[in-house]
């Protein structure tokens, strides 16, 4: 499994994975969170090591299924990178206008409300 898949997995995860049943969340946590493998996962449940990956292959396309209806994870990279875009603009415009008081001040009112979004 290479970074990317892992990230975009997680990021599922963090979105769906209530929908998972306890069972489907438990394996997910300890291959893709603990970096567990099949067979330290199958063994810590008693379960082989097929029925370890069927369940992971079923719950990612569970979480996969969820982001094709509800695009959640798509909608917040797009949030993401246009507060990021705006963030970046807010600071441009400052170093450029620092001598516009009442601009600065409107742009300082626009970075407080931007730093207040987590990205």
């Amino acid at each position: 499994m290479d970074v990317d898949e892992s990230v975009r997995m997680n990021m599922l995860y963090d979105f769906y994975g209530g929908l998972l049943t306890d069972r489907q969340r438990g394996m997910f946590r300890m291959y893709y969170c603990e970096d567990m493998s099949l067979s330290e996962i199958a063994d810590e449940l008693s379960i082989s090591r097929q029925g370890v990956h069927g369940a992971l292959r079923k719950s990612a396309a569970a979480l996969e299924g969820y982001e094709s209806k509800l695009e959640l994870v798509k909608k917040f990279r797009r949030a993401e990178r246009a507060v990021l875009a705006a963030k970046d603009g807010i600071r441009t415009l400052e170093a450029e206008r620092a001598d516009d008081a009442a601009l600065g001040g409107r742009l300082r009112g626009i970075r407080g409300i931007l730093g207040g979004i987590d990205v």
